[in-house]
């Protein structure tokens, strides 16, 4: 991990404080982020070969709906 330095104006620092300011940063980078990795991932699953995602997802969801209902029925 790296740490940057940024400018940042006055008046934001006196309106938001620096804590405030340290935290939107920190939430949009871990945006940033989850967005690369959501990007690395649909390439992958593009460039697979002989997988049916719709097939896949939809035994994956049909799987969690049996361990849903088994669950509440005790």
């Amino acid at each position: 991990m790296t740490t940057i330095q940024i400018s940042v104006q006055d008046d934001l620092i006196h309106f938001l404080g620096l804590e405030k300011i340290k935290k939107i940063m920190e939430d949009e980078l871990f945006y940033q982020r989850f967005r690369l990795m959501e990007s690395e991932i649909q390439s992958a699953m593009t460039n697979a070969k002989n997988v049916e995602w719709d097939k896949e997802f939809e035994k994956v969801r049909e799987e969690a709906y049996k361990e849903y209902i088994s669950k509440n029925k005790q």
